[in-house]
């Protein structure tokens, strides 16, 4: 029962769904008005650019023997899909979001320098979490749009570390990753969107 809970975990809280998640957040709670038309055009791109093609092209890696599992076991087996993926994140901070929506374009920018820092991890035969680095960075994404609004942001903290806690005990009880893996990843997560929160207007 237990297993089965926090399997659930990893994949409702999926790393190909975490942008899509922090941008559903952020229109929820944004007073900026966007045109309906508008939202659904941002959030249909996310889905086909951060869901629907590393799932394709996972598929190709698969095909030539580049990848062997959906959960990508080893770091040398996530250097592809995340160097793909930084491809695909930077194309939504550079060319969905650039002039569009301020903070969505750099959320995809701190995704994408997460990204390219966890391709250079796994180059070096390291297996920081995909699913801490995703997770943390949309979640504290979050947390810093309810500051960058003047929001009470105390019960969205804590629903971040809330979530982080359960997503670390996850990965540890299904024997994914150690400890060192876990913290490594969230900071690979967390810090770039802290660091460009500066830059929001």
């Amino acid at each position: 029962m237990l297993t089965t809970f926090l399997k659930s975990i990893s994949y409702t809280l999926h790393p190909l769904l975490m942008p899509w998640m922090a941008a559903v957040y952020y229109f929820a709670v944004t007073p900026m008005q966007y045109p309906p038309n508008k939202i659904s055009f941002w959030l249909l791109s996310i889905i086909l650019w951060s869901l629907v093609m590393p799932l394709f092209l996972y598929f190709v890696l698969n095909k030539f023997k580049l990848v062997y599992s959906i959960n990508l076991k080893t770091s040398k087996e996530r250097i592809w899909p995340l160097l793909l993926n930084s491809i695909l994140l930077g194309y939504l901070s550079f060319g969905v979001f650039s002039q569009s929506v301020c903070e969505l374009h750099y959320f995809f920018l701190g995704a994408l320098i997460t990204t390219i820092l966890g391709f250079v991890i796994a180059v070096l035969k390291f297996k920081a979490s995909i699913h801490m680095m995703s997770t943390g960075g949309a979640f504290i994404f979050m947390v810093l749009v309810n500051l960058h609004y003047s929001y009470s942001f105390g019960g969205i903290f804590a629903f971040f570390v809330i979530i982080m806690g359960a997503m670390a005990s996850s990965r540890l009880h299904l024997n994914a990753h150690t400890v060192k893996e876990l913290l490594a990843g969230l900071l690979v997560g967390v810090v770039p969107q802290v660091f460009l929160y500066n830059y929001w207007l």
